[in-house]
């Protein structure tokens, strides 16, 4: 929260009134249709969920998924880090009747399937800066925030090990539990080896980030800040992997700070770079009143018959 309010207020002292003009004077339709299309990127994120289910033979309707991964992403703006909504959506499938162990698998294969589609697309439109040339640190903080969670994930494996190996009377608990996630692990991961099931899934990851950098493009466009798609797409994934911190609430200041000192270093003017990191964050908060609508308008049964196990 700290590191959050220290990079909000940072970013609110270089608010003038050539900012505020850019932010009133923003075209409402243009906003509105900026708006429908980044939340596209939540249905076709549902859509990869749903594939991934069916590959365990899980019969979660899409409809179901779509407001899953809505109110996930509703959740995602009170915890930390931007996977909070994933905690929510765990819950959520385990009530519907899944494997609590399989959700979160689930999730993770989810989770990385996505950051994956973001990595190799953020690498490709790289060559279309010039930031390797003029921060290099730029990048360097996109992948000290995977290095973070992947040491995270070897640090518990490394520590259950420890435990194995020191205590005999905690080893069958602990071999008893790398066997079930084991066999866990392999069937969430079941997509892999099913061509047409991994083809649809990163079609709708692809999707899912370009429905995100389409929106944001549009509004770039309507500031007028001359980046094109490629140089956004840097901008847009080198801040999405940074956000990926534990450090701040949903990435809220860290995002926007990475925006503005980002388009700064591809010329872009100090004054359309906060107007954008502005909408940007209005996008996310438009696209999350959505999931708290569904939240609380919703039924408490629906996630119990959301799911019917195949016979």
């Amino acid at each position: 929260m700290l590191i959050s309010a220290s990079l909000i207020l940072w970013l609110l002292s270089k608010v003038d009134s050539a900012t505020i003009s850019a932010i009133a004077g923003f075209p409402p339709a243009v906003l509105a249709i900026a708006l429908v299309i980044f939340a596209t990127s939540q249905v076709f994120g549902a859509l990869r969920l749903w594939v991934l289910l069916r590959g365990q033979e899980a019969t979660f309707s899409p409809l179901f998924l779509m407001r899953l991964t809505f109110i996930g992403f509703f959740t995602n703006n009170f915890l930390p880090s931007t996977v909070g909504g994933d905690v929510y959506r765990a819950a959520a499938l385990t009530r519907g009747g899944h494997d609590l162990k399989l959700a979160i698998l689930t999730l993770v294969a989810d989770r990385l399937l996505s950051l994956i589609i973001v990595v190799l697309m953020t690498a490709a439109a790289l060559p279309f800066t010039n930031f390797w040339e003029l921060r290099p640190s730029a990048t360097g903080i996109s992948a000290l925030s995977l290095a973070i969670w992947i040491a995270a994930a070897l640090a518990v494996v490394g520590m259950l090990g420890a435990l194995a190996s020191r205590s005999p009377s905690f080893r069958p608990a602990v071999t008893r539990l790398g066997q079930k996630m084991a066999a866990a692990t392999t069937r969430a991961f079941r997509f892999v080896g099913m061509p047409g099931a991994l083809a649809l899934a990163i079609l709708f990851s692809v999707l899912s980030s370009a429905a995100s950098i389409l929106a944001q493009f549009i509004i770039a466009q309507a500031l007028g800040m001359g980046v094109d798609v490629m140089q956004l797409t840097a901008v847009i994934g080198l801040v999405t992997l940074a956000a990926l911190m534990p450090v701040s609430i949903n990435g809220i200041g860290l995002q926007e700070a990475g925006l503005v000192a980002l388009f700064q270093l591809l010329g872009v003017a100090q004054e359309p770079a906060i107007a954008f990191a502005a909408f940007s964050r209005a996008l996310i908060l438009g696209t999350s009143v959505i999931g708290g609508l569904l939240l609380m308008f919703s039924g408490r049964g629906s996630a119990g018959q959301a799911h019917r196990p195949n016979r």
